[in-house]
């Protein structure tokens, strides 16, 4: 293990996305250090209001603004913002509908050019992109490089993330990308405030058991897919804890910030089950669809959203992490089962 400098020398670290559920901690774990100066981009007065409750005598300077305005709808005219270190990019929405395909596109690509725009103003040496591992889109051999812009795509959302990877890559000046996977709760506490991928499918396995329990059935209900797929599933933490050792990244380079032994969809979904009482509930081979319920029907428009990221087993290269994590005398993620059951209680049984 090396010290590395940036644990001593003062920093200027700007941020977007930070008051959002991995932009905040990461918020958190950059503040341990005092002399890292950060630069919150905001919008919610409110959000912006807890983090200073949190973080008292943390250094931290905000600057309202909208990464869907040019610069971000920052008014240098009332910030006066110095050199710029680190800009870490985390705003973004994540949806996978294709009827917000222009709301994504003008947020994650549109919004990347204005954060590289403003980053460019700012004289930010290094530019920190927070991507999603889902560029891969329906390859199933994913690498540490950049995709190509003819990648077949399972949604818009994965589609305005490619795009705006390989803008972030030809910008003038260093930069580096981050790719997390599914991104679940504490591997300690369970807690997340989150809304997507796994949590989206579990309140919809959850709003659809308590509209049948109204009532008594010992009827099955089958969910359609492959029942041998993995779902790359990483705490929070973890995620947190790469993007903050990322003041370390290298130029050029992309980083997965993956599961390298993810859990067995028929895994998750038995810890659903039991937390849910819903033994009743299956996987069946879509060659059975044709014999599909008017329930399961609706059990299965519920989640069809999700299909793409639970139907499909991606094995991600996760070297340049590793050599990362290596800087700081740590490993990539290890996930057990024990911590995938606290996750999943925490959530379903609050």
């Amino acid at each position: 293990m090396i010290t590395l400098e940036s644990e001593v020398e003062t920093l200027n670290i700007f941020l977007t996305g930070a008051t959002g559920f991995v932009g905040a901690q990461l918020i958190h774990q950059l503040a341990q250090n005092p002399e890292h100066h950060l630069y919150i981009l905001y919008r919610d007065e409110a959000k912006k209001q807890k983090l200073i409750s949190e973080l008292p005598n943390a250094s931290l300077h905000f600057v309202q603004g909208d990464i869907t305005s040019e610069n971000c709808g920052v008014d240098f005219s009332h910030h006066h913002l110095p050199q710029m270190d680190y800009f870490y990019h985390l705003a973004a929405l994540v949806k996978f509908d294709e009827e917000l395909r222009q709301q994504l596109f003008e947020i994650n690509l549109e919004g990347t050019r204005h954060a590289l725009a403003l980053a460019q103003v700012l004289n930010t040496k290094h530019f920190l992109y927070v991507s999603t591992a889902y560029t891969v889109g329906q390859n199933e051999q994913a690498k540490e490089e950049l995709h190509p812009l003819s990648t077949p795509v399972n949604n818009p959302y994965e589609e305005s993330k490619l795009q705006a990877e390989h803008v972030v890559m030809q910008a003038p000046m260093k930069k580096s990308i981050l790719r997390p996977a599914i991104i679940i709760g504490d591997s300690v506490t369970g807690a997340a405030d989150s809304k997507f991928t796994l949590y989206g499918f579990m309140k919809a396995l959850k709003v659809f058991r308590r509209k049948i329990s109204r009532s008594v059935t010992s009827q099955q209900f089958r969910l359609f897919g492959h029942d041998n797929g993995t779902s790359n599933l990483v705490p929070v933490d973890y995620v947190v804890r790469v993007l903050g050792h990322a003041l370390q990244a290298e130029d050029g380079k992309i980083y997965h910030i993956t599961n390298s032994a993810p859990p067995h969809n028929m895994e998750i979904l038995s810890i659903i089950k039991k937390y849910l009482n819903f033994d009743q509930l299956t996987v069946a081979p879509e060659s059975e669809r044709a014999t599909i319920t008017d329930e399961e029907k609706i059990l299965n428009s519920y989640i069809a959203v999700f299909d793409p990221y639970f139907k499909k087993s991606v094995v991600f290269e996760d070297n340049n992490t590793a050599e990362l994590l290596k800087l700081f005398g740590e490993s990539t993620l290890t996930l057990s089962r024990s911590q995938l059951d606290m996750i999943i209680r925490t959530f379903l049984l609050k």
